[in-house]
């Protein structure tokens, strides 16, 4: 689909969850060992790509910003991050109306609903719990955009987890998880779904160019699940 097209929408595509690729005992493995893992090419995301630019596009300067400045005290550089959100989850009333109603309108609430219904099943084998849908919102991640490494023994919320969908638009993207010492890339490749669980070590290395391309843009289109049980 052309992304420059009139109104395109993300229509509730056929999702893959079985096959020799998927190699569920292989992500409960690494689940196990590392709190994530990702699912590879569940799904065709051509028109999710075309839906979360153009939302993304007529938000325009109503994406909010989230950030925390990094502080330095005793000689140790403390946590910080950047990136903006679409999310109704705000403290304006006004703003979760706008951002629901643009991500219902470009179909973005219709297919994570879709995608959640089809991949929880998956999920709930590969985390041996049982995880219900809240909602959906989308990452956003600009020029330099990052957020540094966290989680572990920092996340309290114990049953709260994230299948998040990178799209990746003239760059490429990753996500650092720790293994074995050492934090490792996980590459964003159309198509799969990744993982994330508590008490999970990551970041999210800063967006950079391509030579002599365009402006990079990355959007995390993310749902948010709850463990009960």
């Amino acid at each position: 689909m052309d992304i420059h097209s009139a109104h395109p929408v993300a229509s509730t595509s056929r999702f893959r969850t079985k096959g020799a690729d998927i190699g569920v005992d292989a992500l409960r493995a690494h689940y196990s060992a590392h709190r994530c893992a990702q699912i590879p090419r569940v799904t065709d995301v051509t028109e999710l790509k075309a839906a979360a630019l153009s939302a993304y596009r007529e938000l325009g300067d109503e994406v909010e910003l989230d950030a925390q400045e990094h502080t330095s005290a005793d000689g140790a550089l403390g946590y910080g991050f950047r990136l903006r959100r679409i999310d109704a989850k705000t403290d304006s009333p006004a703003r979760a109306e706008r951002v629901t109603t643009v991500l219902r309108d470009y179909g973005l609430l219709d297919w994570a609903e879709h995608a959640a219904h089809q991949l929880l099943p998956v999920v709930d084998t590969i985390t041996g719990r049982r995880l219900h849908y809240e909602r959906a919102f989308v990452l956003v991640y600009r020029e330099g955009d990052y957020i540094g490494p966290h989680g572990a023994e920092e996340d309290t919320d114990l049953d709260r987890f994230n299948l998040q969908f990178p799209l990746c638009y003239g760059t490429v993207g990753s996500m650092r998880v720790l293994r074995e010492g050492f934090l490792e890339p996980m590459y964003d490749r159309d198509g799969d779904a990744r993982l994330l669980g508590p008490r999970m070590w990551h970041e999210v290395p800063p967006l950079l160019r391509l030579p002599d391309g365009p402006d990079p843009l990355r959007l995390v289109v993310s749902l948010r699940l709850r463990a009960h049980g």
